[in-house]
Protein backbone atom coordinates (compact mmCIF):
# COMPACT_ATOMS: atom_id res chain seq x y z
CA UNK A 1 0.00 0.00 0.00
CA UNK A 2 1.42 3.36 -1.12
CA UNK A 3 1.40 6.18 1.15
CA UNK A 4 2.88 10.05 0.67
CA UNK A 5 4.41 11.32 3.37
CA UNK A 6 3.32 14.82 4.11
CA UNK A 7 4.25 17.74 6.51
CA UNK A 8 1.12 16.91 8.79
CA UNK A 9 2.71 13.44 9.00
CA UNK A 10 6.45 14.69 9.54
CA UNK A 11 5.25 17.13 12.22
CA UNK A 12 3.48 13.34 13.91
CA UNK A 13 6.55 12.04 13.59
CA UNK A 14 8.56 14.45 14.73
CA UNK A 15 6.26 15.01 18.01
CA UNK A 16 6.55 11.35 18.71
CA UNK A 17 10.39 11.73 18.25
CA UNK A 18 10.29 14.39 20.95
CA UNK A 19 7.81 12.69 23.36
CA UNK A 20 10.22 9.69 23.61
CA UNK A 21 13.60 11.35 24.10
CA UNK A 22 12.07 13.53 26.66
CA UNK A 23 11.50 10.51 29.10
CA UNK A 24 15.14 9.69 28.63
CA UNK A 25 16.07 13.50 29.09
CA UNK A 26 17.13 13.54 32.96
CA UNK A 27 18.78 9.76 32.88
CA UNK A 28 20.87 10.56 29.88
CA UNK A 29 21.64 13.79 32.17
CA UNK A 30 23.00 12.46 35.15
CA UNK A 31 25.27 9.25 32.76
CA UNK A 32 26.54 12.47 30.85
CA UNK A 33 27.87 14.05 34.37
CA UNK A 34 29.11 11.13 35.66
CA UNK A 35 31.46 10.99 32.99
CA UNK A 36 32.33 14.02 32.76
CA UNK A 37 32.71 13.68 36.55
CA UNK A 38 30.01 16.50 37.30
CA UNK A 39 28.64 14.29 39.58
CA UNK A 40 27.11 16.84 42.30
CA UNK A 41 24.89 20.04 41.01
CA UNK A 42 25.96 23.22 42.22
CA UNK A 43 23.35 23.46 44.86
CA UNK A 44 24.48 20.23 46.68
CA UNK A 45 27.91 21.32 46.53
CA UNK A 46 27.04 24.69 48.52
CA UNK A 47 25.02 22.74 51.03
CA UNK A 48 27.16 20.35 52.20
CA UNK A 49 30.63 21.97 51.58
CA UNK A 50 32.93 19.24 51.28
CA UNK A 51 32.20 17.03 48.20
CA UNK A 52 34.04 14.35 46.39
CA UNK A 53 33.43 13.42 42.88
CA UNK A 54 35.29 10.19 41.78
CA UNK A 55 36.04 9.06 38.43
CA UNK A 56 35.18 5.74 38.28
CA UNK A 57 32.38 6.38 35.38
CA UNK A 58 35.49 8.41 33.03
CA UNK A 59 37.59 4.84 34.07
CA UNK A 60 34.55 2.62 33.00
CA UNK A 61 34.12 4.23 29.40
CA UNK A 62 37.31 4.66 28.87
CA UNK A 63 38.49 0.93 29.40
CA UNK A 64 36.37 -0.17 26.93
CA UNK A 65 37.21 2.28 24.50
CA UNK A 66 41.00 1.79 25.43
CA UNK A 67 40.25 -1.76 24.26
CA UNK A 68 38.19 -1.18 21.02
CA UNK A 69 40.53 1.71 19.54
CA UNK A 70 40.66 1.11 16.27
CA UNK A 71 44.54 2.27 15.21
CA UNK A 72 43.48 2.49 11.44
CA UNK A 73 40.30 1.45 10.22
CA UNK A 74 40.13 -0.60 7.71
CA UNK A 75 38.55 -3.09 5.72
CA UNK A 76 39.10 -6.19 2.71
CA UNK A 77 36.54 -5.69 0.06
CA UNK A 78 35.99 -9.24 -2.23
CA UNK A 79 34.23 -9.76 -5.30
CA UNK A 80 30.13 -9.50 -4.97
CA UNK A 81 27.92 -12.66 -6.14
CA UNK A 82 27.62 -11.10 -9.43
CA UNK A 83 31.07 -10.35 -10.15
CA UNK A 84 31.11 -7.04 -11.37
CA UNK A 85 33.12 -4.09 -9.99
CA UNK A 86 36.89 -4.13 -9.23
CA UNK A 87 37.29 -4.95 -5.56
CA UNK A 88 40.76 -4.07 -5.81
CA UNK A 89 39.96 -0.88 -6.55
CA UNK A 90 37.12 -0.35 -4.10
CA UNK A 91 39.51 -1.65 -1.21
CA UNK A 92 41.85 1.31 -1.94
CA UNK A 93 39.46 4.05 -2.07
CA UNK A 94 37.82 2.76 0.98
CA UNK A 95 40.87 2.39 3.08
CA UNK A 96 42.03 5.99 1.64
CA UNK A 97 38.87 7.20 2.98
CA UNK A 98 38.39 5.24 6.72
CA UNK A 99 41.56 5.95 7.36
CA UNK A 100 40.75 9.93 8.02
CA UNK A 101 37.30 8.79 9.82
CA UNK A 102 39.47 7.37 12.68
CA UNK A 103 38.46 9.90 15.65
CA UNK A 104 34.87 10.57 14.66
CA UNK A 105 34.59 6.35 14.70
CA UNK A 106 35.94 7.12 18.35
CA UNK A 107 33.82 9.85 19.28
CA UNK A 108 30.49 7.34 17.92
CA UNK A 109 31.78 5.10 20.18
CA UNK A 110 31.28 6.66 23.39
CA UNK A 111 28.78 8.25 22.80
CA UNK A 112 26.94 4.66 22.09
CA UNK A 113 28.52 3.72 25.22
CA UNK A 114 27.32 6.30 27.30
CA UNK A 115 23.57 6.68 26.18
CA UNK A 116 21.77 3.69 24.15
CA UNK A 117 23.21 4.04 20.77
CA UNK A 118 24.60 6.81 18.02
CA UNK A 119 25.11 7.12 14.50
CA UNK A 120 27.46 8.48 12.35
CA UNK A 121 26.37 10.78 9.51
CA UNK A 122 28.09 11.24 5.80
CA UNK A 123 27.50 14.83 4.32
CA UNK A 124 29.10 16.68 1.59
CA UNK A 125 31.94 18.84 1.83
CA UNK A 126 31.94 20.66 -1.25
CA UNK A 127 35.78 20.36 -1.93
CA UNK A 128 37.00 20.28 -5.49
CA UNK A 129 38.81 16.72 -4.64
CA UNK A 130 36.01 14.59 -5.49
CA UNK A 131 37.63 11.50 -3.17
CA UNK A 132 37.26 14.72 -0.37
CA UNK A 133 33.63 15.48 -1.29
CA UNK A 134 31.67 13.06 1.81
CA UNK A 135 33.11 13.83 5.04
CA UNK A 136 31.65 12.34 8.43
CA UNK A 137 30.76 13.36 11.58
CA UNK A 138 29.12 11.71 14.81
CA UNK A 139 25.78 11.89 15.88
CA UNK A 140 23.57 11.99 19.62
CA UNK A 141 20.82 9.53 19.65
CA UNK A 142 18.19 12.12 20.15
CA UNK A 143 19.24 13.39 16.99
CA UNK A 144 18.28 10.55 14.72
CA UNK A 145 14.34 9.91 14.26
CA UNK A 146 14.20 6.30 13.58
CA UNK A 147 10.91 3.79 12.79
CA UNK A 148 10.49 2.26 15.82
CA UNK A 149 7.88 -0.14 14.53
CA UNK A 150 10.39 -1.86 12.47
CA UNK A 151 11.82 -4.60 13.27
CA UNK A 152 15.11 -4.51 12.27
CA UNK A 153 17.06 -1.42 10.99
CA UNK A 154 17.10 -2.93 7.46
CA UNK A 155 12.94 -2.41 7.33
CA UNK A 156 12.44 1.20 8.55
CA UNK A 157 10.14 2.88 5.95
CA UNK A 158 11.52 6.49 7.04
CA UNK A 159 15.01 7.65 8.76
CA UNK A 160 15.62 11.53 10.14
CA UNK A 161 17.54 13.76 11.18
CA UNK A 162 16.29 16.47 13.28
CA UNK A 163 19.18 19.73 14.24
CA UNK A 164 19.55 22.98 13.81
CA UNK A 165 20.84 25.23 10.49
CA UNK A 166 22.12 28.33 10.25
CA UNK A 167 20.62 30.98 8.95
CA UNK A 168 23.40 31.79 6.32
CA UNK A 169 23.47 27.62 5.70
CA UNK A 170 20.05 27.73 4.85
CA UNK A 171 20.03 30.46 2.39
CA UNK A 172 22.57 29.11 1.01
CA UNK A 173 20.73 25.47 0.70
CA UNK A 174 17.20 26.03 0.10
CA UNK A 175 17.32 29.97 -1.20
CA UNK A 176 16.41 33.61 0.27
CA UNK A 177 13.12 32.30 1.88
CA UNK A 178 11.08 34.46 4.73
CA UNK A 179 12.10 32.25 7.63
CA UNK A 180 11.25 33.22 11.25
CA UNK A 181 14.75 32.30 13.01
CA UNK A 182 14.89 30.78 16.63
CA UNK A 183 17.06 30.28 19.15
CA UNK A 184 19.16 27.36 19.05
CA UNK A 185 18.36 24.60 21.71
CA UNK A 186 20.56 22.09 23.11
CA UNK A 187 19.34 18.50 24.55
CA UNK A 188 20.39 19.83 27.82
CA UNK A 189 19.63 23.15 28.60
CA UNK A 190 16.77 22.26 30.68
CA UNK A 191 19.46 21.40 33.31
CA UNK A 192 22.45 23.66 32.28
CA UNK A 193 20.85 26.76 32.44
CA UNK A 194 23.72 29.54 32.94
CA UNK A 195 25.20 28.06 29.22
CA UNK A 196 23.25 30.06 26.68
CA UNK A 197 23.79 28.44 23.72
CA UNK A 198 21.33 30.39 21.16
CA UNK A 199 21.65 34.17 20.75
CA UNK A 200 20.00 37.42 23.14
CA UNK A 201 16.67 39.48 21.11
CA UNK A 202 19.35 42.18 20.16
CA UNK A 203 21.67 39.71 17.91
CA UNK A 204 18.73 38.84 16.27
CA UNK A 205 17.14 41.85 15.57
CA UNK A 206 20.33 42.80 13.93
CA UNK A 207 20.01 40.26 11.74
CA UNK A 208 23.35 38.60 12.71
CA UNK A 209 22.58 35.27 10.56
CA UNK A 210 25.56 33.23 12.37
CA UNK A 211 23.85 32.71 15.28
CA UNK A 212 20.42 33.13 14.03
CA UNK A 213 18.96 29.16 13.13
CA UNK A 214 16.05 27.69 11.80
CA UNK A 215 15.02 24.10 13.01
CA UNK A 216 15.43 21.57 10.12
CA UNK A 217 14.01 17.68 9.42
CA UNK A 218 15.38 15.79 7.06
CA UNK A 219 13.82 12.95 6.42
CA UNK A 220 14.41 9.60 3.83
CA UNK A 221 10.95 8.04 3.03
CA UNK A 222 12.45 4.68 1.81
CA UNK A 223 9.14 3.69 1.22
CA UNK A 224 8.79 6.33 -1.92
CA UNK A 225 12.15 6.82 -2.24
CA UNK A 226 11.83 10.39 -1.70
CA UNK A 227 14.05 12.67 0.59
CA UNK A 228 12.23 15.55 2.34
CA UNK A 229 13.70 18.74 4.69
CA UNK A 230 10.81 20.42 6.29
CA UNK A 231 11.15 23.52 8.94
CA UNK A 232 8.71 24.76 11.22
CA UNK A 233 10.25 28.06 10.92
CA UNK A 234 9.13 29.09 7.32
CA UNK A 235 5.42 28.89 5.40
CA UNK A 236 4.37 27.90 8.87
CA UNK A 237 5.13 24.49 8.29
CA UNK A 238 2.82 23.82 5.79
CA UNK A 239 5.34 23.35 2.72
CA UNK A 240 8.77 21.24 2.19
CA UNK A 241 11.58 23.35 2.03
CA UNK A 242 12.79 20.80 -0.48
CA UNK A 243 11.46 17.40 -2.14
CA UNK A 244 13.51 15.07 -4.11
CA UNK A 245 14.46 11.64 -4.76
CA UNK A 246 17.00 9.97 -2.67
CA UNK A 247 20.26 10.49 -4.49
CA UNK A 248 22.21 7.57 -3.53
CA UNK A 249 21.77 4.27 -4.88
CA UNK A 250 23.52 0.59 -4.20
CA UNK A 251 24.05 -2.10 -7.32
CA UNK A 252 20.42 -3.39 -6.02
CA UNK A 253 18.75 0.17 -7.00
CA UNK A 254 17.78 0.41 -3.85
CA UNK A 255 18.37 4.06 -1.81
CA UNK A 256 20.81 4.65 0.40
CA UNK A 257 20.15 6.91 3.73
CA UNK A 258 23.71 8.31 4.53
CA UNK A 259 23.05 7.34 8.30
CA UNK A 260 25.15 4.62 9.85
CA UNK A 261 23.92 2.97 13.54
CA UNK A 262 26.10 2.00 16.41
CA UNK A 263 24.59 0.18 18.83
CA UNK A 264 26.85 -1.93 21.19
CA UNK A 265 24.00 -3.37 23.15
CA UNK A 266 19.89 -3.62 21.53
CA UNK A 267 17.06 -4.18 23.74
CA UNK A 268 15.70 -8.12 22.64
CA UNK A 269 12.04 -7.10 22.47
CA UNK A 270 12.50 -3.62 20.55
CA UNK A 271 15.91 -3.94 18.48
CA UNK A 272 15.87 -0.45 16.91
CA UNK A 273 16.08 1.01 21.01
CA UNK A 274 19.17 0.52 22.51
CA UNK A 275 20.60 0.08 25.90
CA UNK A 276 23.53 2.58 27.53
CA UNK A 277 26.54 0.65 29.03
CA UNK A 278 26.64 3.23 31.61
CA UNK A 279 23.18 2.80 33.24
CA UNK A 280 24.24 -0.81 34.13
CA UNK A 281 26.92 0.78 36.76
CA UNK A 282 25.33 3.88 37.29
CA UNK A 283 23.86 2.92 40.87
CA UNK A 284 27.36 1.94 41.93
CA UNK A 285 28.74 5.29 40.98
CA UNK A 286 26.27 6.99 42.74
CA UNK A 287 26.41 4.91 46.04
CA UNK A 288 30.51 5.63 45.38
CA UNK A 289 30.19 9.36 44.93
CA UNK A 290 27.42 9.28 47.91
CA UNK A 291 30.28 7.32 50.71
CA UNK A 292 33.61 9.00 49.47
CA UNK A 293 31.74 12.76 50.40
CA UNK A 294 30.27 11.21 53.52
CA UNK A 295 34.20 9.89 54.37
CA UNK A 296 35.33 13.37 53.63
CA UNK A 297 33.26 15.27 55.74
CA UNK A 298 33.91 13.13 58.94
CA UNK A 299 37.79 12.75 58.43
CA UNK A 300 37.55 16.75 58.65
CA UNK A 301 35.65 16.44 61.58
CA UNK A 302 38.06 14.30 63.16
CA UNK A 303 39.74 16.57 64.50
CA UNK A 304 41.98 16.78 68.17
CA UNK A 305 40.12 18.25 71.11
CA UNK A 306 40.68 17.94 74.97
CA UNK A 307 38.66 19.10 78.15
CA UNK A 308 40.52 21.06 80.97
CA UNK A 309 39.54 21.52 84.14
CA UNK A 310 38.71 24.83 84.75
CA UNK A 311 41.30 27.19 87.01
CA UNK A 312 44.10 24.47 85.93
CA UNK A 313 45.68 26.16 83.43
CA UNK A 314 45.94 30.30 82.64
CA UNK A 315 45.53 32.13 79.47
CA UNK A 316 49.71 32.13 79.05
CA UNK A 317 49.53 28.36 79.67
CA UNK A 318 47.21 27.50 77.49
CA UNK A 319 48.88 29.47 74.80
CA UNK A 320 51.97 27.72 75.58
CA UNK A 321 50.19 24.19 75.04
CA UNK A 322 48.19 25.02 71.76
CA UNK A 323 51.64 26.68 70.23
CA UNK A 324 53.05 23.09 69.85
CA UNK A 325 56.79 23.83 70.48
CA UNK A 326 58.58 20.50 70.99
CA UNK A 327 60.10 19.45 74.54
CA UNK A 328 57.81 22.66 76.01
CA UNK A 329 57.15 22.15 80.04
CA UNK A 330 54.18 24.05 81.19
CA UNK A 331 54.06 24.17 85.10
CA UNK A 332 50.96 23.70 86.98
CA UNK A 333 49.63 23.62 90.68
CA UNK A 334 47.72 20.34 90.00
CA UNK A 335 48.47 17.22 92.08
CA UNK A 336 46.35 14.88 90.06
CA UNK A 337 47.38 15.60 86.38
CA UNK A 338 45.46 13.13 85.30
CA UNK A 339 42.41 14.73 86.30
CA UNK A 340 43.32 17.81 84.99
CA UNK A 341 43.45 17.78 80.94
CA UNK A 342 41.09 14.94 79.20
CA UNK A 343 41.20 14.35 75.16
CA UNK A 344 37.51 14.42 73.91
CA UNK A 345 36.70 11.14 72.77
CA UNK A 346 36.13 10.20 68.71
CA UNK A 347 33.53 8.45 67.29
CA UNK A 348 34.90 5.76 64.59
CA UNK A 349 34.07 5.59 61.36
CA UNK A 350 31.77 2.25 61.25
CA UNK A 351 33.18 -0.48 60.10
CA UNK A 352 30.52 -1.68 57.91
CA UNK A 353 30.74 1.69 55.98
CA UNK A 354 33.94 0.08 54.88
CA UNK A 355 32.58 -3.39 54.33
CA UNK A 356 30.01 -1.89 52.04
CA UNK A 357 32.61 -0.22 49.80
CA UNK A 358 33.82 -2.93 49.16
CA UNK A 359 30.69 -4.61 47.53
CA UNK A 360 30.33 -1.61 45.77
CA UNK A 361 33.35 -2.16 44.05
CA UNK A 362 32.89 -5.84 43.46
CA UNK A 363 28.76 -5.01 42.42
CA UNK A 364 30.68 -2.47 39.41
CA UNK A 365 33.46 -4.62 38.08
CA UNK A 366 30.79 -7.16 37.88
CA UNK A 367 28.69 -5.02 35.67
CA UNK A 368 31.69 -4.10 33.40
CA UNK A 369 32.44 -7.45 32.26
CA UNK A 370 35.94 -6.23 31.50
CA UNK A 371 38.84 -8.41 32.19
CA UNK A 372 40.64 -6.92 34.71
CA UNK A 373 43.98 -6.14 33.07
CA UNK A 374 41.27 -3.80 31.18
CA UNK A 375 41.04 -2.00 34.68
CA UNK A 376 44.81 -1.56 35.00
CA UNK A 377 44.96 -4.43 37.75
CA UNK A 378 47.86 -6.69 37.37
CA UNK A 379 46.97 -10.16 36.05
CA UNK A 380 48.77 -13.57 35.05
CA UNK A 381 46.83 -12.82 31.94
CA UNK A 382 49.66 -14.09 29.18
CA UNK A 383 50.02 -11.95 25.65
CA UNK A 384 48.21 -14.44 23.59
CA UNK A 385 45.26 -14.94 25.72
CA UNK A 386 44.87 -10.98 25.75
CA UNK A 387 45.30 -10.97 22.19
CA UNK A 388 42.29 -13.68 22.25
CA UNK A 389 40.27 -10.87 24.72
CA UNK A 390 40.13 -8.47 21.83
CA UNK A 391 39.40 -11.17 18.85
CA UNK A 392 35.92 -12.06 18.04
CA UNK A 393 35.49 -14.41 20.96
CA UNK A 394 33.14 -15.41 23.80
CA UNK A 395 34.32 -12.32 25.59
CA UNK A 396 32.71 -8.75 25.55
CA UNK A 397 34.94 -6.84 24.77
CA UNK A 398 35.28 -9.10 21.34
CA UNK A 399 30.92 -8.64 20.95
CA UNK A 400 31.35 -5.01 21.10
CA UNK A 401 34.36 -4.79 19.02
CA UNK A 402 31.88 -7.01 16.31
CA UNK A 403 29.47 -3.95 16.49
CA UNK A 404 32.19 -1.47 16.02
CA UNK A 405 33.38 -3.18 12.48
CA UNK A 406 29.95 -4.05 11.68
CA UNK A 407 29.76 -0.13 11.62
CA UNK A 408 33.06 0.73 9.94
CA UNK A 409 31.92 -1.91 7.40
CA UNK A 410 29.09 -0.03 6.56
CA UNK A 411 30.85 3.05 6.09
CA UNK A 412 32.89 1.94 3.69
CA UNK A 413 29.55 0.37 1.41
CA UNK A 414 27.60 3.72 2.00
CA UNK A 415 30.92 5.58 1.02
CA UNK A 416 31.01 3.85 -1.81
CA UNK A 417 28.10 4.39 -3.00
CA UNK A 418 27.96 7.85 -2.61
CA UNK A 419 31.05 8.47 -4.56
CA UNK A 420 30.26 6.04 -7.22
CA UNK A 421 26.93 8.98 -7.80
CA UNK A 422 29.56 11.88 -7.46
CA UNK A 423 31.81 10.23 -9.82
CA UNK A 424 28.80 9.72 -12.42
CA UNK A 425 28.00 13.49 -12.11
CA UNK A 426 31.39 14.84 -12.40
CA UNK A 427 31.92 12.67 -15.99
CA UNK A 428 35.25 13.19 -15.38
CA UNK A 429 38.09 10.03 -15.13
CA UNK A 430 39.88 9.99 -12.05
CA UNK A 431 43.15 8.60 -11.36
CA UNK A 432 44.47 6.81 -8.35
CA UNK A 433 48.09 4.82 -7.52
CA UNK A 434 47.59 0.93 -6.30
CA UNK A 435 50.84 -0.50 -6.05
CA UNK A 436 52.94 2.10 -8.34
CA UNK A 437 50.65 1.72 -10.70
CA UNK A 438 48.32 4.36 -12.17
CA UNK A 439 44.38 3.20 -12.56
CA UNK A 440 41.62 4.70 -13.65
CA UNK A 441 38.62 4.84 -11.66
CA UNK A 442 34.85 4.84 -13.51
CA UNK A 443 31.42 4.24 -11.49
CA UNK A 444 30.83 0.56 -12.71
CA UNK A 445 34.20 -0.36 -10.82
CA UNK A 446 32.44 1.01 -7.63
CA UNK A 447 29.07 -0.22 -8.36
CA UNK A 448 28.73 -3.63 -6.87
CA UNK A 449 27.29 -5.35 -3.55
CA UNK A 450 30.92 -5.78 -2.64
CA UNK A 451 31.16 -8.26 0.80
CA UNK A 452 33.19 -6.13 3.01
CA UNK A 453 35.05 -7.30 6.14
CA UNK A 454 36.57 -4.87 8.35
CA UNK A 455 40.25 -5.32 9.54
CA UNK A 456 42.53 -3.42 11.82
CA UNK A 457 45.11 -1.14 10.15
CA UNK A 458 43.73 -2.61 6.42
CA UNK A 459 46.46 -0.55 4.70
CA UNK A 460 48.85 0.62 7.19
CA UNK A 461 52.85 0.20 7.32
CA UNK A 462 52.45 -2.92 9.72
CA UNK A 463 50.29 -4.87 7.48
CA UNK A 464 52.26 -4.46 4.46
CA UNK A 465 55.25 -5.21 6.29
CA UNK A 466 53.66 -8.77 7.27
CA UNK A 467 52.46 -9.42 3.49
CA UNK A 468 56.16 -8.76 2.69
CA UNK A 469 57.27 -11.04 4.79
CA UNK A 470 55.41 -13.78 4.30
CA UNK A 471 55.72 -13.82 0.76
CA UNK A 472 59.80 -13.93 1.18
CA UNK A 473 59.49 -16.72 3.08
CA UNK A 474 57.33 -18.68 0.71
CA UNK A 475 59.82 -18.22 -2.21
CA UNK A 476 61.48 -21.58 -1.84
CA UNK A 477 58.25 -23.04 -2.19
CA UNK A 478 57.01 -21.23 -4.97
CA UNK A 479 60.42 -22.29 -7.33
CA UNK A 480 59.75 -26.10 -6.32
CA UNK A 481 55.88 -25.61 -7.91
CA UNK A 482 57.66 -24.53 -10.65
CA UNK A 483 57.19 -20.53 -10.81
CA UNK A 484 59.30 -19.38 -13.05
CA UNK A 485 61.68 -17.31 -11.64
CA UNK A 486 61.05 -14.12 -13.79
CA UNK A 487 57.59 -13.97 -11.90
CA UNK A 488 58.82 -14.28 -8.99
CA UNK A 489 61.22 -11.29 -8.86
CA UNK A 490 59.22 -9.37 -11.03
CA UNK A 491 57.10 -9.48 -7.82
CA UNK A 492 59.43 -9.19 -5.18
CA UNK A 493 60.74 -5.80 -6.93
CA UNK A 494 57.14 -5.09 -6.53
CA UNK A 495 56.60 -5.42 -3.35
CA UNK A 496 60.07 -4.45 -2.05
CA UNK A 497 59.55 -1.16 -4.00
CA UNK A 498 63.39 -1.48 -5.58
CA UNK A 499 64.26 -0.41 -8.31
CA UNK A 500 62.19 -1.61 -11.87
CA UNK A 501 66.17 -2.08 -13.37
CA UNK A 502 66.53 -4.94 -11.72
CA UNK A 503 64.05 -6.35 -13.71
CA UNK A 504 65.85 -5.07 -17.10
CA UNK A 505 69.54 -6.99 -15.63
CA UNK A 506 67.73 -10.11 -15.06
CA UNK A 507 66.42 -10.12 -18.74
CA UNK A 508 69.46 -8.63 -19.99
CA UNK A 509 71.16 -11.11 -18.34
CA UNK A 510 69.11 -13.97 -19.43
CA UNK A 511 69.49 -13.32 -22.81
CA UNK A 512 73.26 -13.51 -22.83
CA UNK A 513 73.45 -17.10 -21.09
CA UNK A 514 71.01 -17.60 -23.54
CA UNK A 515 73.20 -16.61 -26.66
CA UNK A 516 76.61 -18.08 -25.08
CA UNK A 517 74.64 -21.54 -25.22
CA UNK A 518 73.13 -21.41 -28.51
CA UNK A 519 76.70 -20.12 -30.39
CA UNK A 520 78.05 -22.67 -28.27
CA UNK A 521 75.76 -25.52 -29.78
CA UNK A 522 76.06 -24.55 -33.06
CA UNK A 523 79.69 -24.94 -32.84
CA UNK A 524 79.48 -28.31 -31.65
CA UNK A 525 81.94 -27.94 -28.74
CA UNK A 526 81.49 -29.80 -25.67
CA UNK A 527 81.46 -28.00 -22.52
CA UNK A 528 84.27 -28.71 -20.36
CA UNK A 529 83.52 -29.87 -16.44
CA UNK A 530 84.41 -26.14 -15.50
CA UNK A 531 81.68 -24.94 -17.83
CA UNK A 532 79.59 -27.37 -16.52
CA UNK A 533 80.00 -26.29 -13.01
CA UNK A 534 78.92 -23.23 -14.07
CA UNK A 535 82.40 -21.17 -14.27
CA UNK A 536 83.19 -22.96 -10.66
CA UNK A 537 85.91 -25.75 -10.36
CA UNK A 538 85.00 -28.10 -7.52
CA UNK A 539 88.59 -29.20 -6.82
CA UNK A 540 91.07 -26.93 -4.73
CA UNK A 541 92.27 -24.28 -5.94
CA UNK A 542 96.08 -22.90 -5.76
CA UNK A 543 98.96 -22.59 -8.50
CA UNK A 544 99.63 -26.24 -8.84
CA UNK A 545 95.83 -26.83 -10.36
CA UNK A 546 95.89 -23.85 -12.93
CA UNK A 547 96.91 -26.18 -16.06
CA UNK A 548 94.05 -27.32 -18.08
CA UNK A 549 92.05 -23.93 -16.84
CA UNK A 550 93.67 -20.69 -18.05
CA UNK A 551 94.73 -21.16 -21.93
CA UNK A 552 98.34 -21.54 -22.70
CA UNK A 553 99.44 -22.11 -18.64
CA UNK A 554 102.57 -24.38 -18.07
CA UNK A 555 103.00 -26.48 -15.06
CA UNK A 556 104.99 -25.34 -12.48
CA UNK A 557 105.92 -28.60 -10.62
Amino acid sequence: MKYKLTTDIVQQILKVHEEYWHDYRHDLYKYKTAYETRFWEKATEAQMGTYVQTSDAYGYIESYIASLFARNPGVIVKNGIRGRGNAKVAQHIANDFLVYQRQQIENASRLALIYPMSFIKMMPTGREDIMRKIDTCSVAPWEIILDRDARRYEDQKYIGHHYYMSMIDARHKFGDKKYEPVRKEEYFDHYVLEENYGVNEEIRAQDFDAYAFIEVVEIYDLHNNTMCFWSPNWAQGQKFLLEAPIPFVDAKGEPVVPIVPLYFNRLPDKPLDGYSAMRRIYDQIYETNMVRTYQANAVRKASRQYLVKKGVLDEEQMAQITSGIDGLFVEVDEENLAGAMTAVPQNPTPPELEVYVRQIQSDKDKGSILAPFTRGESSRTSATEAAALAAYTSSEIGRLARERDAMIEDLARVYLSMLALYLEEENTKQMIMIDNEPEVVTPMMIEENFHIYAQDQASTPLSESVKKREFMQSIPMLQQLGVPNELILSELVRSLGLPEDFNNAAKENAKLVSAAKARLGSEGVAPDAAEQAGGLVSTPQGPANLQGILPGATSIS
